[in-house]
């Protein structure tokens, strides 16, 4: 396979990596709705007891394995990016960096699944509690590693001709709102920019599949010069 065909599989994974993810979270969701910080150690409890063993299984396996996805994405943003970028490429090296150090985060966010998997020996209400809070206390601290690769690929948009002018204003408005979101990571509107994140993957991924490739466009000048 092409160095170019290579990138555009990057790019489908990028696009796939965010419905992947809705279709595991929602897997893992069945069942009830989740409950607020401030619900009891009883309501906690009560909410994992109502999942169901399969689905959530299948949800919390299929999160993990999309973690593939979006490791392959950043090796097509990577690519896009270096190419470019002028002078020492740090930028890129700050977005690709960034998206690494939330891949490792996300695979080794278990609370949830420690709580799911152990429901059926009893799960005491305030291991319960620690492990819910867990889960989404480390969660939201993944949206920091994100809003700083989307920064860094927001800034780069910003500095050449190569992508969509939209895409580097609403890049570095979506990481301002990451960032913000830890600060207010238990409530329900902490977690829209994650929502909006995804978009941004999705649209970019098509950006990326939909680019020229870099040698592709040689092979092409070569051969008029012929």
């Amino acid at each position: 396979m092409t160095k170019s065909r290579l990138k555009k599989v990057g790019a489908i994974a990028g696009i796939a990596f965010p419905i992947i993810q809705m279709i595991a979270q929602a897997l893992i969701q069945a069942g009830g709705i989740e409950p607020s910080f401030a619900a009891p150690s009883s309501e906690i409890v009560a909410f994992f007891q109502s999942r169901d063993p399969t689905l959530s299984f299948v949800g919390g396996y299929l999160s993990v394995l999309s973690l593939v996805l979006f490791l392959w994405f950043l090796g097509a943003l990577w690519d896009e990016l270096k190419t470019v970028e002028a002078g020492s490429g740090w930028l890129s090296i700050i977005a690709v960096g960034s998206g690494i150090v939330a891949v490792s985060a996300l695979a080794g966010e278990g609370g949830w699944g420690l709580a799911l998997f152990r429901i059926g020996e009893g799960l005491d209400p305030q291991i319960a509690r620690l492990l819910f809070d867990q889960g989404n206390l480390n969660f939201a601290n993944i949206w920091v590693s994100l809003g700083s690769m989307v920064l860094a690929v927001g800034i780069l948009c910003g500095q050449t001709n190569a992508f969509p002018r939209w895409l580097s204003w609403s890049s570095i408005a979506l990481a301002m709102a990451l960032f913000l979101a830890r600060m207010v990571w238990t409530t329900q509107i902490a977690f829209l920019p994650y929502g909006l994140f995804w978009l941004w993957m999705i649209a970019l991924g098509i950006i990326i599949l939909r680019r020229p490739s870099v040698v592709t466009s040689t092979a092409t000048a070569k051969q008029s010069m012929i």
